[in-house]
C-alpha cells in the first residue's frame, strides 16, 4: 500500500519537538510492515528547496514556499497533486497550514481516502486565536467533513473534537516511543560538568521547545515557590520565539533564580540521553500537549515525571510513573515538592514497569495498519 503523509514539518527538523520525530517513527514502522511511504512537506530554513530526499527509506518531497515564521505558503503544488494521485491513503498532520487543505482538495478530486490528525491544535489557544478560528471556519470544518478518519492521540484530545466529528470517524491512537533507545543510557557526568553542576545537586529537567504553549514561566514561578534546597531547574530546548525567551530570562532575574535556573539550549541525540541520565525529575508543564513525548521518554529512561493535566499522557503517568497536576502555579509547586521527597517519589513511580508496554509503538502501529487497510478497501 502507498501511504502519503502531508505535514508542515518533518524529520530531521527536530527543533519543532515531538511531532517530526513521531511522524518519522510511524513512517519507519509502516515501511517495516511492507508499505510504501512518501512525505510532502516544506523546509523551514530553505524556502526555495524544491527537491526530494530520503531518510531511513522514507521518500520526502520538499516544496518551495513564501511566508514567515511557521506560516508557509507553498509556491508549487504539482508535486503534492502527483503524490496524492500515487497514494492509496493520504494522512494529513496538523492544522494552521495550507498544505493539508490542498492535500484534501486533491484527494477529493482523485477520490483518495484522507485522514486528519490535528496534533493537539484543534482548540485555538494562546496566540492568534482569532486567526485560528478563521482557519477553522475556512478549512478545518471542510477537512473534518471530507475526512475518512480523524485521529486523536489521547482521550482528552478526542473530547475536544467529539462535538464536531461523528463517533464512527473519531479514533484514539496514542503515540509511541522507541523503548530500546532508553535502555542503556550513557553517564550523566558529562552533562553535569558542562553546566557546572555539583555531584550532590539534584536536577529538575524540562525537555522541549522554549515556547509559550510549554508554560515555562509558570514552571519557573512554581520552582521558586517550592523552595527546593539543593535542586536546580534546567530548561533544555531550542528557542524558536526569542521574545518569549527574553521574557523568561527577565522572570528568572526578578525572582532571583539566576543561579538555580539554567537555560541550556537544545539537546538532541546523545546529549539528550546524557541529560536524562543526569536528571532526577522531568517536568512537562504545558498548557496543552496532544500526547507528551518528552514525558514518555523520561519514563522509559527511568526518570520520574511531573505533568500538567493538559498533557495527553497525564492519565498514563498519574500515580504510576509520576504525578499529574492542575495547570496552576501552586499545584505545580506542590507536585515538585512531592516528587522531590524520596519517600513520596518512590510511592508515585512504583508502577512504572506496567506503564512501559503502553508507551511502545507496537499497538499504535498495528492500529494504524488496520485503519489504512480498511480505508483503502472502502469505496470512495
Amino acid at each position: 500500500m502507498h501511504i502519503l503523509a502531508v505535514t508542515s514539518y518533518y524529520y530531521p527538523e527536530v527543533k519543532y519537538g515531538g511531532p517530526p520525530m513521531t511522524i518519522h517513527a510511524l513512517n519507519r514502522g509502516l515501511l517495516h510492515l511492507g508499505h510504501q511511504v512518501e512525505v510532502v512537506t516544506v523546509h523551514s530554513q530553505q524556502r526555495k528547496l524544491n527537491e526530494s530526499a530520503n531518510y531511513d527509506g522514507v521518500s520526502v518531497r520538499y516544496l518551495p514556499w513564501v511566508g514567515w515564521d511557521t506560516r508557509h505558503f507553498p509556491l508549487w503544488l504539482a508535486p503534492l497533486a502527483g503524490a496524492v494521485r500515487r497514494a492509496d491513503v493520504v494522512h494529513c498532520y496538523g492544522l494552521y497550514n495550507l498544505l493539508c487543505p490542498w492535500a484534501f482538495h486533491f484527494a477529493r478530486k482523485t477520490q483518495r481516502p484522507c485522514l486528519l490528525e490535528p496534533e493537539g491544535m484543534f482548540k485555538p489557544q494562546l496566540r492568534n486565536v482569532a486567526v485560528k478560528r478563521l482557519y477553522h471556519r475556512v478549512f478545518t470544518q471542510r477537512m473534518l467533513r471530507q475526512s475518512a478518519c480523524v485521529i486523536a492521540t489521547a482521550l482528552a484530545e478526542a473530547d475536544t473534537m467529539k462535538e464536531f466529528v461523528p463517533a464512527e470517524k473519531l479514533v484514539v491512537r496514542p503515540n509511541g516511543i522507541d523503548l530500546e533507545a532508553f535502555k542503556n543510557l550513557p553517564s550523566g557526568a558529562g552533562f553535569r560538568e558542562r553546566f557546572h553542576l555539583a555531584s550532590q545537586e539534584k536536577i529538575v529537567l524540562f525537555l522541549g521547545r522554549i515556547s509559550p504553549v510549554k508554560n515555562l514561566d509558570m514552571l519557573v514561578q512554581a520552582f521558586g515557590m517550592a523552595q527546593l534546597t539543593g535542586w536546580r531547574l534546567l530548561l533544555a530546548g531550542p528557542v524558536l520565539e526569542p521574545d518569549y525567551a527574553l521574557k523568561l530570562e527577565r522572570l528568572i532575574r526578578s525572582l532571583q533564580l539566576k543561579h538555580p535556573v539554567i537555560m541550556t539550549g537544545p539537546v538532541y541525540g546523545q546529549d539528550k540521553l546524557e541529560a536524562l541520565a543526569a536528571a532526577d525529575l522531568v517536568v512537562l508543564p504545558s498548557f496543552s500537549e496532544s500526547f507528551g513525548n518528552a514525558a514518555a521518554e523520561a519514563i522509559a529512561a527511568g526518570v520520574p515525571v511531573l505533568v500538567t493535566d493538559g498533557c495527553g499522557i497525564a492519565p498514563i503517568v498519574h500515580g504510576r510513573a509520576g504525578l499529574a497536576v492542575r495547570c496552576e502555579t501552586a499545584a505545580l509547586a506542590a507536585g515538585l515538592r512531592r516528587l522531590c521527597d524520596p519517600a513520596e517519589r518512590a510511592s508515585l513511580v512504583a508502577r512504572r514497569p506496567e506503564v512501559l508496554p503502553e508507551l511502545s509503538w507496537e499497538k499504535p502501529m498495528a492500529q494504524m495498519d488496520q485503519i489504512y487497510r480498511r480505508l483503502a478497501r472502502r469505496p470512495s
